[in-house]
């Protein structure tokens, strides 16, 4: 009795220990449907819960070039399987042939025999350890297509092949659920470019409020220190318009429906900016908590005027200092009140505004003004 309680003791340690490993295995392979980067680290996982050399997944979405992750392969060495032994590879032909989601194994190929005699074997897959080998075509809705495979040094055995097909669906999910969200990271990419081309800043936030993507303009802003990042939340210098801001955006996250929401503006030291924050629309489609929650659009309504007026520093060579005056007197209307708003005196400005003269060829305040609107 004693032997056989032993013996039930031991066994249940063993699928206590199975049960975590595929409680394991499960946690990682939902960590990368989430993460593009975990992904390499979820392959390396997989080969260690199976035992077998390495696990490799390659595929893409028609017309576009294939990718393949080996995270256990030298990069020149997967280099030199796309450039010379991918059409070689008999294994990889038998896979594609067989219905989406059916695993094969090698001995299960017509010509096993010519397969290990073939050079693709011997020359690729013997220097790294990949004797035997077994895999499967997986494809999304979304249009991804590719392979999982799994490289061994021995037969795959019962028990290996059981808990790899235990966790398949899961896999299947995760390819599901990341090319979704890589779609819906493109749609989210390609509105930040529209408003981009539009002249107008914009900023992604997710549903902590942390800065998820920003399009060139709004990278600009925040290099300048127009806006500010603070541990990855969006802020201004100025206080009062920094915790309108901060309002405005909890009530965005808060609120996630499209009454929520609104505009302010944020002064810097380089004029106004107009900034307009809403919930993203169809934020609710991304199957993660990591799905973008606030859209922030920045208008420079000085934005035009600033392009004309670099234009014009590089046809005439205005220096930075030159510039900044011919923008506030652009705004103003003023040498004096320009002067006083940059925080020179107005015999500066007045040396300044000579040298501006001379450069563009005018000699009055109103034909550089209007210099400055009418350049295209």
């Amino acid at each position: 009795m004693a032997h056989a309680g032993v013996d039930i003791e031991q066994t249940f340690d063993a699928e206590r220990g199975v049960m975590a490993g595929i409680d394991a295995i499960i946690g990682t392979i939902r960590q990368a449907a989430e993460d593009d980067a975990a992904w390499p680290a979820m392959l390396e996982h997989l080969s260690d819960y199976l035992g077998v050399v390495e696990a490799t997944l390659g595929g893409g979405i028609a017309g576009a070039a294939p990718e393949i992750l080996a995270p256990r392969t030298d990069p020149a060495q997967i280099a030199r399987y796309f450039s010379t032994y991918a059409p070689r590879n008999m294994l990889m032909r038998f896979m594609l042939s067989q219905s989406p989601g059916q695993l094969v194994v090698d001995e299960a190929m017509a010509d096993f025999d010519g397969f290990v005699r073939d050079s693709f074997y011997n020359e690729w897959c013997v220097p790294q350890g990949y004797r035997r080998g077994a895999g499967l075509v997986l494809t999304t809705q979304n249009g991804w297509a590719g392979a999982l495979m799994l490289n061994s040094r021995a037969p795959l055995e019962t028990d290996q092949i059981a808990r790899f097909e235990a966790i398949l669906p899961t896999v299947q999910q995760a390819l599901e659920t990341n090319t979704l969200l890589r779609r819906f990271r493109g749609l989210a990419r390609s509105s930040l470019d529209v408003l981009d081309l539009s002249g107008q800043a914009a900023i992604l936030l997710d549903g902590r409020g942390l800065l998820l993507d920003a399009n060139a303009g709004a990278a600009t802003l925040l290099e300048s220190g127009r806006l500010v990042l603070r541990q990855r939340r969006l802020g201004c210098a100025d206080g009062a318009a920094d915790r309108r801001l901060s309002r405005l955006l909890a009530l965005c996250l808060s609120a996630p429906d499209h009454s929520s929401g609104g505009r302010l503006d944020v002064p810097t030291p380089h004029g106004v900016l107009s900034v307009h924050c809403a919930p993203y629309p169809g934020s609710r489609l991304f199957p993660s908590e990591r799905r973008p929650a606030v859209i922030v659009i920045i208008t420079d309504p000085q934005q035009k005027l600033r392009q004309k007026l670099l234009a014009l520093r590089q046809k005439f060579g205005l220096t930075t200092a030159e510039a900044e005056l011919t923008l506030a007197l652009v705004e103003t209307g003023s040498r004096k009140t320009a002067a006083a708003d940059r925080g020179v005196s107005d015999a500066t400005a007045r040396a300044q505004l000579t040298s501006i003269f001379d450069k563009t060829g005018v000699r009055r305040q109103t034909d550089l003004v209007r210099l400055v609107l009418e350049s295209d």
